[in-house]
Formats: structure tokens, C-alpha cells, sequence
């Protein structure tokens, strides 16, 4: 290490070094330039559709006449549930879930998957439990925006106040935007969800066969293997059967549910968003779908951490009333100006050249003296 003392460099280029730094940096920072995501346009049209998909549950619930309670739904979504139903799994965070009705959530989802390289086309795999109604719709809307195939399977069960009221559960939901052309999607699946995919430890002695009555009439294919193991086993075999030979480009983990999310240790540690590859696969056969595709090479997006989510991002948390499309800084991104640091580098590397040139003729006359 060059002693600076010793070879007596003057403090004035040490102290024009750092004024350059830091004007450099100042610059920098007061430069900035913001600018619409250069998919700005597929984000508003994903976080739009979601809207009106927010628009027609609403209208559906109060022609249904289930009411919406605004103490726990004040921008009255139609998306929040009840507290405690006969299919309710577990505690949920009503903050959380009132967040994720933002329509910004389908602006992210565009983003992710244009981090992915998703085209026009691509298949993708979806796996969601009731818990997150609001994510799956975000989900849905961002894959309507993009040309996205979403192959979907949906566990029944729902933590606190989400998709958790029997005769309106997300089924009913998609059943609704398909009849109104919103989105024109379908569940390839669905499972009972709650503990070991297999509606277990529920609050209500009656809520298995409520929500095996829910399964049964869903009109689609009813995951009930017996056990979690054979349920994730059976998800990939009908992945894979509707891919028809294709690709699955992702997969999205919306919630906790068992099969998708596992019951290993390292399904707690999992990272929140988008996961390209994690520092250990666990080998068991419960370790849920999110570590299988990794596996595969698949890139995971996981939604589960709400708060996490939305403040890496930029959306707003729990905001009343939900914010105008197209505003918050999920659609934006911050360009730097490069000429700025250029300089920067320069201005320093000269510096340090000409000082460089000085110490080795100091050195050089010391030898000679010597």
C-alpha cells in the first residue's frame, strides 16, 4: 500500500480527489431522470383490466347480496372476505390483503415477467390458494396484457379475510370476468388446500366437506390424492399435460398454499418476488412446487410477503382510496446520466496518474541519492 505521508503527496490532490468524488455523486443524484418502464403501456393496460375485473366482482357480490363490509373493505373491492368462515385456513394480515387489491400488483407482474423475457404465447404455470384473491386476478390481468397461456391450479382454502366466503370463492369470481369478457381464462385444477393440501385442522368441524362440495362443483379436474405428496405430483402431471409440449416459461406461487409453497424449512426463508435460484433445493417429496421448478431451471415468482413486496416496488401499502392507474413508481424507472460518472472517473484516474508519476520520481531520485 502506497504510504501518502511518506512519499509527501500533497493534501490538496487528496482533497481534490474527494471534491471531485462527490460532486460526481452529487450530480449523479440530482440528474436523475425519471421515465415510464419502457412497457409502461402493458402495465397500465394489465393494472386497467384488473380494475374492471375489480369492478364486476364488486357488482356481482351485491347482486349475489353478499354484503361488503366496509370496516374491513373500505374501497369496497369486493376481494376481502370475511374473518372467520367455514373456510378459513389460517390467520391472515388484513393490512396485507387489502394492499394486494391495488391494481399496481398487475403493473408488477408485467414487470416480472418482462424481466423473465416473456413473449407473446409463452406458457406459464399458476398455483394460488384463496388466501391472495387479489394476486391471482393481478396475475390473470398481467397475463391478458402480455398474450400470457396461464395454466392455473387453485386451492380452495383461504386465510382471514380473503377469498374465503363458500358461495363466492375466487371460482366464482373468474366464472364472473369469463361471462363479462374480461379476462378469458380457466382453472386447469383445483385442490381443497388448508394443511397437507387436504383441508385439515380447519376451524369448523363441517369445513372439509364444505369445501369438498365447493371442489366437486367447480367443473374442473378435483386434486384429492390422498396426501401431499401424490397432490404436488398430480399438479405437475396436469402442468405438463397443458403445456401440450410447450415450455412452462415460470412459475407464480400466489399465498401459502401446501403443495405449492411446502412444509420444508426452507420454504420459510424463500425469498418474496422474483427467484431465479436459491442457495439449497431441499430433496423431500413435500417440498412444494416452488422448489420443483427451481429445480427444473424454472424461475419462481413468489407473492406472499405483501409489505415486502410492495415497498421494493413502489405501491402504495393499504392506501383508501385506491390510487389512480399509472402513477405509482412500479411503472417508472430512474435513468442515471453516464457521461456524469465518465468524467467522474477520469478526473480521478488523472489524479492519481500524475501522482503516480510523482512517487516513482521520488523514488527514483532516492536511489540515485542513495
Amino acid at each position: 500500500m502506497i504510504n501518502w505521508v511518506k512519499y509527501k503527496v500533497s493534501l490538496k490532490h487528496l482533497v481534490l480527489i474527494l471534491i471531485i468524488a462527490l460532486t460526481g455523486l452529487l450530480l449523479t443524484e440530482i440528474t436523475i431522470v425519471k421515465e415510464p418502464t419502457v412497457y409502461y403501456q402493458l402495465q397500465y393496460h394489465a393494472s386497467k383490466t384488473m380494475s374492471e375485473a375489480i369492478d364486476a366482482i364488486r357488482t356481482e357480490k351485491e347482486t349475489r347480496q353478499i354484503p361488503i363490509n366496509i370496516q374491513l373493505d373500505p374501497n369496497r373491492t369486493g376481494l376481502i372476505g370475511e374473518e372467520y368462515t367455514p373456510i378459513t385456513t389460517t390467520l391472515g394480515n388484513l393490512s396485507a390483503k387489502r394492499t394486494s387489491t391495488n391494481p399496481d400488483f398487475a403493473a408488477l407482474m408485467v414487470k416480472y415477467f418482462k424481466q423473465v423475457n416473456l413473449t407473446s404465447g409463452d406458457v406459464i404455470a399458476v398455483g394460488s390458494s384463496g388466501s391472495f384473491p387479489a394476486l391471482l386476478l393481478a396475475t390473470l390481468s398481467a397475463c391478458e396484457a402480455v398474450d400470457i397461456i396461464p395454466i392455473t391450479i387453485y386451492a380452495i382454502g383461504a386465510s382471514e379475510y380473503g377469498a374465503n366466503i363458500p358461495n363466492f370463492t375466487f371460482i366464482d369470481m373468474l366464472d364472473t370476468l369469463n361471462q363479462k369478457n374480461i379476462v378469458n381464462y380457466s382453472l386447469a385444477a383445483v385442490s381443497m388446500g388448508g394443511n397437507q393440501d387436504q383441508a385439515e385442522g380447519m376451524f369448523f368441524p363441517e369445513s372439509k366437506e364444505i369445501i369438498e362440495q365447493i371442489a366437486k362443483e367447480a367443473g374442473t379436474i378435483f386434486i384429492d390424492n390422498g396426501s401431499l405428496e401424490a397432490n404436488i405430483q398430480k399438479r405437475l402431471e396436469i402442468y405438463q399435460e397443458r403445456a401440450a409440449g410447450k415450455p412452462i416459461k415460470l412459475f407464480v406461487n400466489i399465498g401459502g398454499a401446501s403443495a405449492n409453497f411446502g412444509n420444508s424449512t426452507n420454504s420459510i426463508s424463500f425469498p418474496n418476488g422474483l427467484v431465479r435460484k436459491v442457495s439449497e433445493i431441499p430433496t423431500s417429496a413435500d417440498r412444494g412446487l416452488i422448489f420443483e421448478f427451481l429445480e427444473a431451471g424454472v424461475p419462481v415468482i413468489h407473492l406472499l410477503n405483501i409489505r415486502d413486496l410492495a415497498l421494493k416496488n413502489g405501491i402504495p401499502i393499504d392506501p383508501i382510496p385506491l390510487p389512480q392507474i399509472g402513477q405509482s413508481e412500479v411503472f417508472f424507472q430512474y435513468n442515471y446520466r453516464k457521461w456524469i460518472a465518465v468524467i467522474t472517473i477520469l478526473g480521478i484516474a488523472g489524479i492519481i496518474y500524475f501522482l503516480k508519476k510523482k512517487i516513482l520520481k521520488h523514488n527514483k531520485n532516492k536511489i540515485k541519492n542513495n
